[in-house]
């Protein structure tokens, strides 16, 4: 009798590695999903459309396909920043890809749309020489335009990096989760026992 319970209790002991293990793995995401990852910056030439007449008569330009962001990045929390060398002379923004029903590009990428024709989602012509875009899902286009009398044929040479995490409410699942596992992994192992005092 006393050798079964030995093995019972030796068997759960065993058994509680699944749990622990499980719950450490999920407290271990969320610590690397709080921490993040942010990328090494990458260059890119983006031409700078002339603005001969002033900042709101100015034609925008577009790049020519979607930039799709799948739903699963609302697990994500993902910040793109980008940085551009002419800031006197041209601006960067992001808007929606309907946008280019009503302002499609032609073939050098120039629409025959003003900044004002358009919302903008991060950027636009209000920003310096830094754009910060908070990544969300749907279809996206990249714009670029020049600023009052800009007469310039040189290119503008974007850098953008990004850093990723986990967005608030799956660290809390995961985190909430990860704990209770590894509390009921503890208790197999090690059960706790109440004794009743005696009355009397």
């Amino acid at each position: 009798m006393q050798n079964d319970r030995e093995a019972k209790a030796m068997m759960v002991r065993i058994l509680s590695v699944l749990p622990l293990a499980t719950g450490a793995l999920c407290v271990l995401i969320v610590l690397i999903g709080a921490i993040g990852y942010t990328s090494s910056p990458e260059e890119v030439e983006v031409p700078i459309p002339p603005c001969p007449l002033g900042g709101e008569d100015c034609k925008v330009g577009m790049n020519q396909d979607d930039l799709s962001i799948p739903s699963s990045f609302m697990l994500l929390n993902v910040e793109t920043t980008m940085r551009w060398d002419h800031p006197d002379d041209a601006w960067v923004g992001v808007v929606d890809a309907q946008t280019a029903e009503e302002c499609p590009p032609d073939n050098q990428g120039l629409t025959d749309c003003t900044a004002s024709d358009m919302t903008f989602l991060a950027g636009g012509p209000e920003s310096t020489d830094t754009m910060v875009w908070d990544i969300e899902p749907g279809d996206v286009r990249f714009v670029t335009g020049g600023r009052t009398n800009t007469l310039t044929l040189e290119t503008n040479i974007v850098t953008h990096f990004y850093h990723v995490g986990l967005s608030v409410i799956p660290m809390l699942l995961l985190g909430v989760v990860g704990v209770a596992l590894c509390l009921s992994g503890v208790q197999m192992a090690f059960p706790l026992r109440f004794t009743k005092k005696d009355e009397g």
